[in-house]
């Protein structure tokens, strides 16, 4: 695989989710655009119920029954040099691709785990489902030096049924299975939800060793900002659904464009702070099925000018590699929104 940084790996491109519900169609994701080059590491953040999970799992063709893509692209560079729109494969060509290609490491862990089944058999079933030809010594060896890498026992884990383990030795032992046929692009949903603090940075660590020793990409979603400062090359911002600003992880953190991206930063507690009280942004995200006109973060920010109310600003280059929607971005050096 190439070094380079700046070779594309995977691109969306205006592609929009819907879910169908009692209430109407509820748009979970708009128009949603960004890219991952080989060997980068990419945070999608926001406030819950965003859409960073729709926009996820739409990659792996895992969205729930009642959601539908209407419109987009998904373009990923397959290993033979060749770029394949993910959404025009059939579901066999699909499967293929999964696991070799593409993994993705759901939120709940604990739960991702066939629980009447050894850990050793879901390693198995998983070769096996990809991978003709291939020994159950071959697998066990494989196994073995993938959980090692994570820092379990291996003997260990491979003869434990899941709830025998703790949240993170799951945990870990998930990620060892994500990597197990080798994948270019591995997704992963809250990887340290649930975890305890020291837990946590260990994930992080490892996730970073991994990363570096194995030449992946990496899309992770997250609300915590500590984690995105450690492990981001590049951050995707979300809000009701539509990506608002996409930037290198410094100059997101310097110089944040969207007013919403400024207010998560300004609303880190930070311990030298003397104010007692905690920035939070005011209001709540809109309903998504009854969306009004003009930019849904309006009613919530204080940089709000007359158009922002009558039109959806368009998702711009502000610097290099660096993406905006907003009418009024915010200056240099003014971090809340």
């Amino acid at each position: 695989m190439s070094n380079d940084k700046n070779s594309l790996l995977f691109q969306m491109n205006n592609v929009s989710i819907a879910y169908n519900t009692k209430r109407g169609a509820l748009k979970a994701v708009q128009n949603a655009s960004f890219s991952i080059n080989e060997r980068e590491s990419a945070a999608l953040i926001g406030e819950s119920g965003c859409g960073k999970t729709t926009l996820a799992t739409s990659i792996v063709d895992a969205l729930p029954n009642a959601a539908a893509i209407t419109s987009g692209e998904m373009l990923y560079k397959a290993a033979d040099g060749k770029t394949v729109d993910l959404l025009k494969l059939s579901r066999g060509q699909m499967r293929r691709l999964l696991w070799d290609d593409i993994s993705m490491v759901f939120q709940a862990s604990q739960s991702s785990f066939n629980p009447v089944c050894k850990i050793r058999t879901q390693f198995v079933d998983t070769v096996r489902a990809h991978r003709k030809g291939v020994s159950n010594k071959q697998i066990d060896e494989m196994s073995r030096a993938l959980l090692e890498t994570v820092h379990l026992d291996a003997e260990k884990v491979l003869d434990s049924f899941p709830h025998e383990i703790s949240g993170g030795m799951k945990q870990r032992t998930l990620i060892a299975l994500s990597l197990l046929l080798d994948p270019r692009l591995v997704i992963l949903d809250e990887p340290t939800t649930a975890l305890d603090i020291l837990t946590q940075e260990k994930i992080l660590k490892l996730l970073r060793q991994l990363k570096d020793d194995k030449g992946f990409s990496l899309l992770f979603i997250t609300h915590d900002l500590s984690i995105v400062s450690e492990l981001a090359d590049k951050v995707i911002t979300m809000y009701a659904g539509i990506i608002v600003e996409s930037a290198p992880v410094k100059e997101f953190f310097s110089n944040p464009k969207h007013p919403y991206s400024s207010g998560l930063i300004h609303a880190i507690p930070r311990l030298t702070d003397t104010d007692d009280e905690l920035f939070s942004i005011p209001g709540n995200p809109p309903d998504l099925i009854t969306l009004r006109k003009g930019c849904p973060f309006a009613p919530r920010c204080s940089r709000c000018v007359p158009q922002c109310h009558e039109e959806l600003p368009p998702f711009e280059q502000v610097r290099a590699d660096h993406y905006c929607a907003c009418w009024n971005p915010v200056s240099e050096g003014v971090h809340h929104g």
